[in-house]
């Protein structure tokens, strides 16, 4: 998915999030809100979503199918003429006034990608270089001689090493470091009173327990990631501020909800001065005082209604705002589709250019050109031997592909291999990439028919799928549409051939293709541990008993 989208979607939840924080922030456990930003974060840095019916954009979608006026996708006029199960097409060059050419590659960054690394650049600068000018003032803090502190320190013992320090060009307390934090107190505070003292020290713990500065860190590289999003930086600041909270909620809890009063008062008396502290350090005071206050004197015993009312809230805005709509792009589920009457939108045509007969011997015996049209063969394991694919998934590929000139193979990986000598030895390609939207755009012009369907590719296009393209010695092209899907091979080449493509969930075969080929596939598979001989033995076998019985128009060569 596209940062900008990534960066959309999580935006939604964002403010959903702002909004139960202005009307609960004061009425919910302070974890609740935690949690929030913690989903939010999980959506702005990792780029993976959950799909669910429930969601805001399925809901949304379904408005837009509403009131929105279906739209066929438009292609040329054609003179394709259907007759039972035979389908007689022009060439697909008819309507193309200008040649077909490439795409041109994005071998350059864009600007756009320039602007986004300058910004985040910037924005890391930002809150590196005021971290790095502080660190060096707080390695001047020395220890501190103090009987209460040390009984203290015993007592709450952390698995982490703490070092409590004095120094003072601050005068507010804070903790550093992550791994070795570090307490650092104001000189000038009032060592003499103990109840405040324990007050600081419980609170700075607490922010060392929970790894707080940490958190700070993470906050702060989404908004590096994400500098162009002002929702970005307002998570930014209020989940700092729930921090906070947090961190107070639970020493009001811990030490007792009689000592309100007085942890407010320490709170008033520690305000902090406009110092301009390291956003990556975790100070008492270092958000809203007001708020903070606030926050402390309503501060209630957590009940079993109010803690199922968060999770029920949490659970419910996850649902709703977390996550994205369904994918409504549906595979064929049935293998008798691709003997069904086909329309001028769904006919598969991989291939372009002229056909011969030196290409395609099957021409010289009485086969038509419609005979090379690529049969879609979806995965189903009612009908079809379930070993195939699930020995290719099971596999380190993703599709697997074969004509009468190279065999190639995806990995997981999307790399490129390809042998030009039936599997002996495999080269990798380095191949190109290319947007995604002026890929459809050329296809539909070029190609209006393109294997699968013009609705499907575009919805794979549109869905983040990556066009990758290639270029052969010959001449021969390349286009690959990868997604979570499958591989899909759009060739571009002078003459039209036969081949076999199987990849993540259906197998593409060209009707005039010989059986010898489709052995020598077969045999493909079993070199590359995708089937065993025995299973691909059984497998072809049944697959052409297949193709021979339910295409009237499958001619085996000999």
């Amino acid at each position: 998915m596209p940062l900008h989208q990534i960066s959309i979607s999580a935006s939604v939840f964002i403010l959903a999030v702002i909004f139960l924080r202005f009307l609960l922030i004061h009425k919910l456990p302070k974890m609740t809100f935690m949690f929030l930003w913690g989903v939010a974060l999980i959506q702005l840095l990792v780029p993976v979503s959950v799909q669910s019916q429930f969601s805001i954009f399925t809901a949304a979608e379904h408005l837009s199918g509403i009131f929105t006026v279906p739209q066929s996708i438009p292609a040329p006029e054609s003179s394709t003429v259907v007759i039972g199960t035979t389908v007689i097409m022009p060439p697909l060059t008819e309507h193309v006034t200008a040649p077909i050419t490439p795409l041109k590659t994005a071998s350059q960054i864009s600007p756009i990608v320039w602007v986004w690394l300058v910004g985040f650049t910037l924005c890391a600068l930002f809150f590196i270089v005021p971290h790095l000018r502080y660190r060096k003032i707080y390695k001047m803090a020395v220890p501190i001689k103090n009987d209460f502190i040390k009984k203290w320190q015993h007592s709450n013992m952390l698995w982490r090493d703490v070092q409590i320090r004095q120094l003072d060009h601050i005068s507010t307390p804070l903790t550093y470091g992550i791994f070795q934090p570090v307490v650092l107190l104001p000189k000038n505070l009032d060592y003499d009173d103990e109840k405040q003292l324990a007050l600081i020290l419980t609170h700075e713990f607490t922010h060392i327990k929970r790894f707080d500065t940490l958190k700070k860190w993470i906050l702060a590289a989404s908004v590096c990631v994400h500098w162009f999003n002002p929702l970005a930086w307002g998570m930014y600041i209020l989940a700092n501020r729930d921090i906070e909270l947090f961190c107070d909620e639970t020493v009001i809890r811990k030490i007792g909800e009689n000592t309100k009063a007085t942890y407010a008062r320490a709170l008033v008396r520690l305000e902090e001065k406009k110092i301009g502290l390291s956003p990556m350090i975790s100070g008492f005071s270092k958000n809203s005082t007001e708020e903070r206050i606030i926050s402390i004197m309503k501060t209630k015993k957590i009940t079993i209604t109010t803690t199922l009312l968060a999770i029920g809230l949490v659970a419910s805005v996850v649902i709703i705002f977390a996550t994205s709509a369904l994918d409504k792009t549906e595979p064929s589920t049935d293998v008798d589709n691709s003997t069904a009457e086909p329309s001028a939108e769904a006919v598969p045509a991989f291939y372009q250019g002229a056909i011969t007969t030196e290409i395609v011997p099957a021409l010289s015996q009485g086969a038509t050109a419609t005979d090379l049209m690529p049969h879609d063969l979806t995965f189903n394991k009612k009908y079809d031997v379930p070993r195939l694919i699930d020995g290719l998934m099971a596999s380190k590929y993703r599709a697997v592909y074969m004509d009468n000139e190279i065999v190639l193979r995806v990995t997981m990986d999307n790399t490129v291999q390809i042998s030009k000598d039936n599997g002996a030895v495999w080269k990798k390609y380095d191949t190109d990439e290319i947007d995604a939207k002026e890929f459809a755009k050329w296809l539909l012009i070029n190609d209006p028919i393109p294997g699968y369907s013009m609705k499907e590719v575009q919805s794979r296009l549109a869905n983040g799928a990556e066009v990758k393209h290639l270029v052969f010695e010959n001449v021969k092209e390349m286009y690959f549409i990868i997604d979570r899907n499958g591989v899909q091979i759009e060739l571009v080449q002078p003459e039209k051939i036969s081949s076999v493509l199987i990849d993540g969930q259906r197998m593409m075969i060209t009707s005039a293709i010989s059986a010898q080929m489709l052995k020598s596939f077969y045999d493909l598979l079993v070199s590359n541990n995708i089937l065993s001989e025995t299973h691909a033995d059984q497998d072809y076998s049944e697959r052409m008993k297949y193709l021979e019985k339910n295409l009237p128009n499958f001619i085996v060569s000999k």
